[in-house]
């Protein structure tokens, strides 16, 4: 039955009683607390009692009584005792017995009545006032349930969107959120490391660390705290802590550097109730290479890097916090992760989907305390590589649980820009609380129906969750889908006339990315709620203009090629193609400065201006490139119409250095090997360079 009803996470455990045993509630049914447990029942009872109405437009009054089970007709919430043939199961499990006289929800803890009451109002979400006879036992197969939601890479959300992102976490069972954080706080000390960012204040965390409190989620604080560096360190009073130049990684060869990181923790720390605290340290690329190179020939690149740890540990401790940190550094280094104390918590972190995940039995080999860590898949395309997130999610759930994790840490990255709108994760990060509570083997058909009906508000079988799984894959189709990324989102900034995808996508695989966005957009203009109908709707349209944009500059490069070399009474049919293609361009032009204004418009609904500049330069940029085909090929035009020759192979184009997206990060990732020597390093930076070079040498031939 728990694959039956529409219910996220799906309960563990679902008995179905009689049919006849229904339980109808009316205008006199009412929600019973017992007296001494009054105060600490309130919120989430009231969130019950808010569902009801909305969904009935019943009362269902509150109300305390000594003996709450002495009476029918009635919600019953009991905490410690437990009802006669209710068994709770674990710390954060409850039960729930219906039948036709009432309803009983019982659990040992606070914690696990929110739960309850969290699937009560799905249940009467998917029922109405028609409650079905049933018994529910459930508990999570983690304890610990979180997302990451990155907050540094050029957009803040307001307070009202955490609020609401809040909100929709605890009602799936999470708990526990953390908001990624380089540079986005207003540090008391240090003010210009968040100016011009609308970055968090310390009253913005004090009111979500509260309102996380009220939900049983725990707000972790999240400060990088090595590498990722980039704003820091383009500022002039900090330029001095660069390891090398590149402005990524601070310097663990100078004192001031923790100096600075004590700081920065003294600022941020106390605003926060939690005692862990995430200080990242991935990615540290350029370790060793520069200021610290000496102390790295002296310890070797993996004890340096496990100094800097023990050294945040101790500064972190002062704040009477633990930490934790991502894994993959020291998944370079094995033998190190044995040399770190016991209470730091280790977070193994995978993006793509793959059959196994061997570092999940590596740190459960050595003993470690570790969360898994899956992505959204939401970052570095114009939709979710949907599938990619939920293989994901499945396998490496399936993979912590069975070496000994204790935690799944969902992130959700902004890589370039965080050009997407926050409500594309809504499903991926369903799907994380299912399998997180659930477990891995959840049925995908039960998570569909579910998300339909709690998230999208609309009935179990709406086509709108085939269109998000349709148009997931077809961003992936071969030639579009990339290692971390799909090329949908190239496509959209890709230069029109001399872009590199002309000559490397598909076009089988542009039209069914087209076909899929159409899709989208009819079923996603129907669906109920309004903030992700306006949202998918215009993400279906983005997509569909990058999928026509790019076909239509395959169009034109081969038609210019077709045609060199025509002359005489042929010269009207190349006239005619460059006029068809000053038409197509001109009309994208149109189309882009349309959508440049929905961006923004979008955007502002649930974020601050933060760093929104980076992607309106970016949509300028491309369409200063608009312009720039257009005067080319009104002078081509010229040309033939003089007798000259069509430069077909675009020989007289410049493109001025035009970049999109993630080339500017192959220019930075070029420029540390410049810096510091290939060999200097990882080993996937130097694969991700030499990939880059083939790309380059396919391109020039």
């Amino acid at each position: 039955m728990s694959d039956v009803l529409p219910l996220l996470p799906p309960p563990r455990e679902v008995t179905p009683g009689p049919a006849e045993d229904a339980w109808l509630l009316d205008w006199d049914s009412e929600l019973v607390v017992p007296a001494l447990e009054a105060a600490s029942l309130d919120f989430a009872a009231r969130q019950l009692q808010a569902t009801v109405r909305a969904v009935t437009g019943l009362p269902l009054p509150l109300r305390a009584a000594l003996d709450p089970l002495d009476g029918s007709n009635r919600i019953v919430l009991l905490r410690g005792a437990v009802a006669p043939g209710l068994e709770v199961p674990g710390d954060e499990g409850y039960a729930i017995q219906c039948s036709d006289r009432r309803l009983v929800l019982a659990a040992t803890t606070l914690a696990g009545l929110f739960y309850g009451i969290q699937t009560l109002r799905q249940l009467v979400r998917a029922c109405g006032r028609h409650l079905p006879a049933l018994t529910i036992r459930d508990w999570p197969v983690l304890p610990n349930r979180g997302v990451m939601l990155d907050v540094s890479r050029g957009k803040v959300p307001t307070r009202e969107t955490l609020f609401r992102l809040v909100d929709l976490l605890s009602h799936l069972k999470y708990n526990h959120v953390q908001l990624y954080v380089e540079h986005t706080f207003a540090f008391p000390r240090h003010p210009e490391i968040g100016e011009g960012c609308d970055p968090l204040t310390p009253d913005d965390i004090r009111a979500l660390d509260r309102y996380c409190r009220e939900r049983h989620v725990e707000l972790v604080p999240n400060l990088q705290s090595f590498g990722h560096q980039r704003r820091l360190l383009s500022l002039p009073h900090y330029a001095h802590l660069d390891e090398v130049g590149w402005r990524w990684t601070l310097t663990p060869g100078r004192e001031e550097t923790y100096q600075l990181l004590d700081e920065l923790y003294a600022d941020y720390l106390p605003n926060f109730s939690s005692t862990w605290f995430n200080v990242d340290c991935d990615e540290t690329w350029d370790l060793g290479t520069g200021q610290s190179k000496e102390l790295a020939r002296q310890l070797g690149k993996g004890w340096l890097y496990l100094r800097h740890l023990l050294r945040l540990r101790d500064l972190a401790a002062r704040y009477g916090r633990r930490i934790m940190v991502w894994a993959d550094i020291l998944l370079h280094y094995p033998d190190l992760v044995r040399e770190l104390p016991d209470d730091v918590l280790v977070l193994d972190w995978h993006y793509e989907a793959q059959e196994r995940y061997p570092s999940t039995e590596l740190l459960g080999s050595l003993g470690r305390t570790f969360w898994v860590c899956p992505g959204t898949s939401s970052w570095n395309t114009l939709f979710p590589r949907i599938e990619n997130a939920l293989a994901n999610i499945r396998g490496l759930v399936r993979d912590g649980l069975a070496h000994g994790a204790s935690g799944m840490l969902l992130t959700d990255w902004g890589d370039y820009g965080h050009y997407q709108p926050l409500s594309l994760s809504l499903f991926p990060y369903a799907v994380g609380a299912a399998v997180a509570w659930s477990g891995p083997a959840v049925l995908q058909e039960s998570l569909d129906r579910a998300f339909a009906v709690q998230v999208l508000c609309t009935s179990p079988d709406d086509p709108a969750v085939e269109a998000i799984h349709r148009l997931g894959r077809a961003v992936t189709a071969p030639t579009l889908g990339a290692f971390n990324r799909s090329n949908s989102a190239l496509a959209l900034f890709d230069e029109p006339l001399a872009g590199r995808l002309i000559d490397t996508v598909d076009p089988a695989a542009l039209k069914g990315l087209r076909t899929a966005a159409l899709e989208a957009l009819a079923a996603w203009s129907r669906v109920p709620r309004p903030d992700v109908r306006h949202d998918y709707t215009f993400v279906a349209r983005l997509v569909l203009f990058a999928a026509e944009k790019l076909r239509a500059s395959q169009r034109i490069r081969q038609d210019l090629r077709e045609r060199a070399g025509l002359s005489g009474a042929d010269r009207s049919e190349v006239l005619a193609t460059l006029d068809w293609a000053i038409a197509e361009l001109s009309d994208q032009r149109l189309r882009l400065a349309a959508l440049t204004a929905e961006f923004e418009a979008v955007w502002l609904r649930h974020a601050r201006r933060s760093e929104i500049r980076q992607m309106l330069d970016r949509f300028a940029a491309l369409d200063t490139q608009y312009a720039a085909a257009l005067a080319w090929l009104a002078e081509q035009r010229q040309r033939v119409e003089s007798g000259q020759s069509l430069d077909a192979e675009l020989r007289s184009y410049e493109v001025a250095g035009y970049r999109a997206l993630w080339e500017d990060g192959l220019a930075e990732l070029q420029r540390l090997a410049e810096l510091v020597g290939t060999d200097e390093l990882p080993p996937d930076i130097r694969a991700v360079l030499a990939q880059a070079g083939r790309t380059r040498a396919d391109d020039a031939r």
